[in-house]
């Protein structure tokens, strides 16, 4: 009688041992549609467009002469300007990318539109449309930034600026010094998210960053400098 309870007892803890097994592992292992991502995983969306072929992959923060961020918002767009060795007015162009929930920047991927063919290129575009660039050169990655505007986005508004810019890299605008230049295409991303450019278009970079500025409502500087 003994020896039947214990056969009967060993046979029991033999079925559990790997039906509990089985529940250890289903309880462990997680859908992959559930694993919640955590902001400092976010990779840039266009990997070409970050400083990482000019030594600094993750770019460079600045301080910001204005800034539009919204606490919640997940993304932003950037115009920034700085000094250009070609050309008196300076350059203008945009750095764009993923906010964490303090709204400081995640990823940086750069882009502005400037005349292929160097001084060739840039001059002549005063009488013709040129050919242009749109990815970050080593000014962009490392010269001295004279201004920064910053305005954070929604998912939808970033969804709309990344299209822009895969449309824009697909087929690249031409650059006129008086018709379409960086100024006025930095612009033309700034439209995701309702910004307009100032009454006059036609101004040099250092001037026109200010004017776009205030042209959207956005006047006080920002003391404190942004990550």
């Amino acid at each position: 009688m003994l020896n039947t309870a214990s056969n009967a007892s060993t046979s029991f803890k033999m079925f559990l041992a790997p039906a509990f097994a089985l529940t250890l592992a289903a309880c462990q292992s997680t859908p992959p549609s559930s694993v919640s991502v955590a902001p400092s995983a976010y990779a840039a969306e266009m990997p070409e467009l970050t400083c990482a072929a000019h030594g600094s992959a993750s770019g460079s923060a600045v301080k910001l002469t204005a800034n539009r961020t919204k606490p919640g918002d997940p993304a932003y767009i950037e115009f920034r300007q700085r000094l250009s060795p070609g050309i008196p007015s300076g350059h203008m162009y945009v750095v764009f990318g993923r906010l964490d929930a303090n709204g400081n920047p995640l990823t940086r991927q750069y882009n502005g539109l400037f005349p292929k063919g160097s001084l060739l290129g840039l001059y002549g575009g005063a009488l013709i449309p040129m050919p242009a660039e749109l990815k970050p050169s080593y000014a962009d990655c490392h010269f001295a930034t004279g201004a920064a505007y910053r305005v954070s986005l929604t998912e939808t508004q970033y969804q709309s600026l990344l299209g822009k810019v895969r449309a824009n890299l697909a087929n690249p605008p031409k650059w006129t010094m008086f018709g379409f230049n960086c100024n006025n295409y930095a612009a033309s991303l700034g439209s995701v998210a309702g910004l307009v450019e100032p009454s006059n278009t036609a101004l040099p970079s250092f001037a026109y960053i200010y004017a776009y500025i205030e042209a959207n409502g956005d006047k006080k500087p920002v003391a404190r400098k942004q990550s």
